[in-house]
């Protein structure tokens, strides 16, 4: 059993890693502890990352310079088709472990072979379709004993139906979908005309009013769950340039503000689900999403059976503990691996907050250099380098995931991350603190956009 943060480490660079991710950031705690030596991605890192980190990093913006809502998958087709063209690189003519945020299409498997990579793998996951489905997800989470808000699957969308059934305010989404796309809010009928005409079915659940809350939990090798410290899910953040149920960061400070009674009752339930999940031969991280309903419940609204996108910041937090982060936990058991060691519920100071692009497309002319960053009479000081929370004192904040310059952007990508020692929303995570709007101010300030008048290919 692997218990130490070294021992981890030195298991995991036998073979040098390879890790397949929207964005290179979501990898952090892989690329921080020398496990990762390439990376495909979407996006691109920031600058300095290949240095620091000695990896090496093929990214789908970087050749294509565009900024859009690309998923990963296809993101990674047109990356190995690039490499394919050009040769690929020596560094990727080698043995390499999957260290994957995401799970390997098949299909990437002969493009890899010819550019000289042998992939050793990870064991097959359990095929769990309940949990890529959200409308049969909610039903398998009722069978479990769980509380989830009350629900109904429609294959056409009525508001008067509706409305009568779960009140003026209710929650529409696709059954497939994560980050908060395919996640509506409806408040009248125009909500529902705005989310198209697109065929059933449709999940349709009552709007709890509850700050939302995210809780990280681990199946090891053995079966064993440990459920892991919870954090504010930041989802409907106005000023941030996100819609209702958009993915916009996590606070792991936050919680401490929340009823813990309510809060104990999460972690029951993500220790339920995780003994389901061990049942069914699923092992790994997995997350829970909840709304907390008054001070005694909490609702269960969904579970990510992967690592989740504030996965990286939990290890931030762990690797400031000196403990075993969590990304490195999921790949050893993922492999077969098993670790030890009861994970922290403690809250603690870590914030990270999405800031998106609004409005048409752009291209950028300039844009704030990323890294360690200060406030000073209204505008972003650069201190330092910076790649995430561990350079991060009380008082600063680090920039990531910037687009450099001559980059476009499609509407509604993200343009930064802010990521802080300090809390940046309210408690429930639905309104930018006085000092979290000035931050987001001078983001913006540094940033200069040109319109493009013709169109740009998505």
């Amino acid at each position: 059993m692997i218990t130490s943060c070294d021992e981890a480490i030195d298991r995991l660079r036998a073979i040098p890693g390879l890790s397949i991710c929207p964005r290179p950031l979501l990898v952090l705690p892989l690329l921080r502890t020398g496990c990762l030596s390439t990376v495909l991605s979407v996006e691109s890192p920031d600058a300095g990352w290949a240095d620091e980190f000695d990896a090496e990093f093929h990214a789908l913006e970087a050749a294509t310079g565009l900024r859009d809502h690309t998923a990963t998958g296809a993101g990674v087709d047109q990356v190995l088709r690039e490499l394919a063209r050009t040769g690929g690189r020596p560094r990727l003519r080698r043995e390499l472990a999957l260290l994957s945020y995401q799970a390997l299409q098949p299909h990437w498997r002969t493009p890899l072979a010819e550019l000289g990579a042998r992939l050793v793998e990870p064991a097959p996951s359990a095929p769990l379709s309940a949990l890529r489905d959200k409308t049969a997800q909610r039903a398998w989470l009722r069978s479990l004993g769980v509380r989830t808000p009350p629900d109904a699957v429609v294959d056409a969308l009525d508001h008067r139906q509706l409305r009568r059934r779960f009140g003026d305010t209710y929650v529409v989404q696709t059954p497939r979908g994560s980050g908060g796309k395919g996640t509506h809010l409806v408040t009248e009928e125009a909500d529902l005309l705005r989310i198209g005409a697109a065929a059933g079915p449709w999940l349709v659940s009552e709007y709890v009013d509850g700050a939302p809350v995210n809780v990280h939990a681990l199946v090891s090798a053995d079966g064993t769950v440990r459920v892991m410290r919870p954090s504010v899910q930041l989802t409907r953040v106005e000023g941030v340039g996100a819609a209702f149920g958009a993915y916009s960061g996590c606070d792991f400070a936050a919680p401490a503000l929340l009823p813990a009674r309510a809060l104990a009752r999460a972690a029951e339930q993500t220790r339920r689900v995780g003994a389901a999940l061990a049942g069914l031969g699923y092992r790994g991280l997995f997350g829970t999403d909840f709304v907390l309903d008054g001070t005694d419940d909490a609702l269960l609204l969904e579970v990510n059976s992967r690592m989740q996108g504030s996965t990286w910041l939990l290890g931030e937090l762990e690797l400031a503990q000196h403990a075993l982060p969590s990304a490195l936990r999921h790949v050893l058991e993922r492999h077969g691996r098993t670790t030890g060691g009861e994970p922290s519920q403690d809250p603690s100071d870590g914030c990270q907050l999405v800031v998106r692009h609004t409005g048409g497309p752009v291209r950028v002319a300039a844009a704030p250099t990323g890294g360690l960053h200060r406030l000073k009479d209204g505008a972003l000081r650069r201190c330092g380098d910076g790649f995430g929370l561990l350079e991060c004192g009380p008082d600063d904040c680090v920039l990531l995931q910037l687009p450099s310059p001559g980059l476009v952007l499609q509407p509604g990508v993200a343009i930064a991350r802010i990521v802080a020692r300090y809390s940046l929303t309210a408690p429930d995570g639905t309104g930018l603190t006085p000092h979290g709007q000035r931050l987001v101010e001078a983001l913006h300030a540094g940033f200069a956009l040109e319109l493009l008048t013709a169109s740009v290919p998505c």
